[in-house]
Parts: structure tokens; sequence; C-alpha cells
């Protein structure tokens, strides 16, 4: 991650932290600039959600089941121990409860959806990144992005917000078709239940200014 190249769920999960977190994940950021720019590199050994996220796909699919593959990368990595189970527990609520696919015969698209929305005049990146390309009963489509921070949770101006970015970096989708999960809350966002405002640009757009001026005034201390 860096501030000006950033995931969509960081950028959300930096726009609603409490002061200390945040605060915290700007520094570490700065370090690891700092640290590629002698020569190193800013790689962290990999995105500690990666292979749980690349598991919910194939327990949607109904190619695995999800409490199986979570026990199994626990075995192999301790370090995913105490989270995952959460996570785990949090995802098979939502399908069962919230997007309610636990009966359904779910396709998922082998090629997951990408997509970057761009601030020119930032010099800045937001990108929405695997998000899981869903078709249902082979009658309707569903974009689902996922929100893993276990601080802060995701607020609904912080849906409304996800949703905006994922419609601006997803053009070639129907908007209508934006999900965004709060995994550990069990929550969801969609433009029907969290219809968008019409503001969300201007609100982004000025969090984000405001992360990078914070970002840029740590890097002088």
């Amino acid at each position: 991650m860096s501030v000006q190249d950033i995931p969509l769920r960081k950028i959300l999960q930096l726009f609603y932290a409490p002061d200390r977190l945040r605060r915290s994940i700007l520094k570490k950021d700065i370090q690891l600039d700092r640290k590629k720019e002698a020569g190193g590199s800013r790689s962290q050994g990999g995105d500690f959600y990666v292979p749980f996220w690349s598991d919910v796909k194939r327990h949607i699919a109904g190619v695995a089941d999800l409490s199986e593959m979570t026990d199994s990368r626990i075995k192999s990595n301790r370090n995913f121990k105490r989270l995952y189970p959460l996570l785990k527990d949090g995802v098979v609520d939502l399908l069962n409860a919230k997007l309610r696919w636990s009966n359904e015969p779910v396709e998922i698209v082998p090629k997951s959806v990408h997509g970057k929305l761009q601030f020119g005049d930032m010099g800045s990146i937001v990108r929405v990144h695997d998000a899981v390309h869903a078709r249902v009963r082979g009658e309707y489509t569903r974009i689902v992005y996922p929100y893993f921070s276990e601080e802060p949770s995701l607020p609904e101006e912080g849906g409304r917000l996800g949703l905006w970015a994922m419609q601006q970096a997803l053009t070639k989708y129907d908007p209508d078709d934006m999900r965004i999960i709060d995994i550990l809350r069990r929550t969801f966002f969609s433009p029907r239940i969290t219809p968008l405002r019409g503001d969300e640009g201007k609100v982004f757009r000025e969090n984000y200014i405001s992360i990078i001026r914070e970002w840029e005034h740590l890097k002088l201390d």
C-alpha cells in the first residue's frame, strides 16, 4: 500500500479510523516508502486476507467448504488462528441471512473484477481489486467487494462512498450490481439499501485530500 496508490478498503479504513490508528497506518506507510527509497522493498510478505478471499470464492461456487478450508489455512499458518474463524463466520452469516445465496446456484466468473479510480490532480489512485463477480441463478449479477478491517467498522457513509468508488472504477458493470460487505460486522451495502445522495464524490475527495495532507505532514517529523 501507498497512500497515493491504495486499495479501496484501506482508504475507507483511513477515512474512519480513530486518530491513533490512522497515524500508525500512515507512519508505517512512510517507513515503507523510505525503505524503498533506500533500495529496499515495500513488500511485507503478501496480503494477509488474499488466501481467505480466494477460499470464499471457491465456497460460493460450491467447489469447497469454507470451514474446512479455514481449518487447513490455520494449520498451515498459525497467524490465521484468531481472525480467520471470525471472518469465516461473518461470510457464512452474510451468505445465508443477508445475501441469501445459500440455496441458490451461483456461478463465480473465473476472472475477478479489477478497476481503478484516478485523481489526476492529486497524483493518486484508488484501486478496486479482486471483487467477486457472481451470477446467481443465471438471472442476475453481483459484484462484491470485501472490507476486512477489525477497526473501524464501516459506517453508512463509508458504505455509500465505497459504492460510489466502485461505480466510478468499474464502469463496465451495472452500478446497481455493486455490493460492499463488512465481513466482521456481518453487514452489507448496496445501492438499493444504501442509496447514494449525490455528494459522495465530493466527500470522498475531501476525505482523501485530508489523508494525504496528514501523510505529508507526518513525513516532515
